[in-house]
């Protein structure tokens, strides 16, 4: 079992946010790690106050109130739990959050997704680097829509491998994350272009044959996988679709009634992320349960 002693959930007084920070402190109990709730805060504009309380609206920059709002935030989730409150004022909130996660040095970043507009320009990179793109832990994302937070640890565990070494750490920490109860699905997608179904083309190649060696080639691939001595832990299945890898990871997490979606998060360059697009934020965005970023 993987060893989590650090966690760190970032904040922003959303329902959002409380859905993350539910996550986190079920976690960290879970782990018995320490729990660090942290708030970056600057002066906002008009249209990012109102979906906060009164109380902090009104203090929105003053340290004090909003220290007592965060308190009073953490406590209605957490109880008497202990919890590290960490508060942190920058000129611009998404520039300072991955150097300030970087200082916790956290082994778990956790955050709830639709919160604030800053906080949803953080999570998807829309005017800065993503945060699951910077961070150098594994980053848990949480939808509002997200199932309750298991007592026991993620019981359905569906994981995108493309061979990448992103995607093959993604595979080993999702074992490793995985308790003795939990079924890991370990899915390959293979998109093969429209273009291929053309008459021309279907005329001068066995598509079908192609397709059938890669379907196979691939399982080959995920059975030889060197997972760690923790796959005696939990079941694991193999499987190989056809289509979008997003697409079909959200396809297959839905019917399996998946509770954990984890993926390799690859470093991209924001011209990379315009042209290219990214699996891993069209799974954010989409995902019916957490998803669990992993870096190589």
């Amino acid at each position: 079992m993987i060893t989590i002693e650090r966690i760190t959930c970032l904040v922003d007084f959303s329902d959002g946010s409380r859905r993350g920070l539910e996550h986190a402190a079920s976690l960290a109990r879970a782990y018995q790690a320490q729990l660090t709730v942290l708030h970056i805060y600057s002066v906002l504009n008009v249209e990012d106050l109102m979906p906060l309380s009164n109380a902090a609206a009104a203090g929105a920059s003053d340290p004090d109130v909003l220290r007592a709002e965060l308190a009073e935030f953490v406590r209605t989730v957490c109880g008497d739990m202990p919890v590290t409150l960490t508060l942190r004022r920058a000129a611009k909130v998404e520039g300072a959050v991955a150097d300030t996660v970087d200082d916790l040095a956290p082994d778990l970043l956790v955050l709830g997704s639709h919160g604030l507009g800053w906080f949803e320009r953080l999570l998807m990179g829309s005017t800065s680097e993503p945060i699951v793109d910077r961070a150098a832990c594994p980053v848990l994302i949480v939808p509002p829509h997200a199932p309750d937070a298991p007592a026991d640890g993620f019981e359905r565990i569906v994981c995108g491998v493309d061979f990448s070494t992103a995607s093959l750490a993604a595979a080993r920490y999702a074992v490793r994350f995985a308790s003795s109860a939990s079924e890991v699905t370990l899915v390959h997608a293979i998109e093969i272009p429209p273009e291929v179904r053309e008459k021309q083309i279907v005329a001068a190649i066995d598509v079908d044959g192609v397709r059938a060696a890669a379907e196979a080639s691939a399982l080959t691939r995920l059975r030889s996988l060197d997972l760690g001595d923790e796959t005696v832990r939990c079941g694991i299945e193999r499987r190989v679709v056809e289509g979008s890898a997003s697409r079909q990871l959200l396809r297959l997490a839905a019917e399996q009634g998946a509770d954990l979606i984890v993926l390799g998060s690859q470093r991209r360059s924001a011209l990379d992320r315009l042209v290219f697009g990214s699996h891993v934020h069209e799974v954010l965005r989409n995902a019916p349960c957490p998803v669990l970023t992993v870096h190589a």
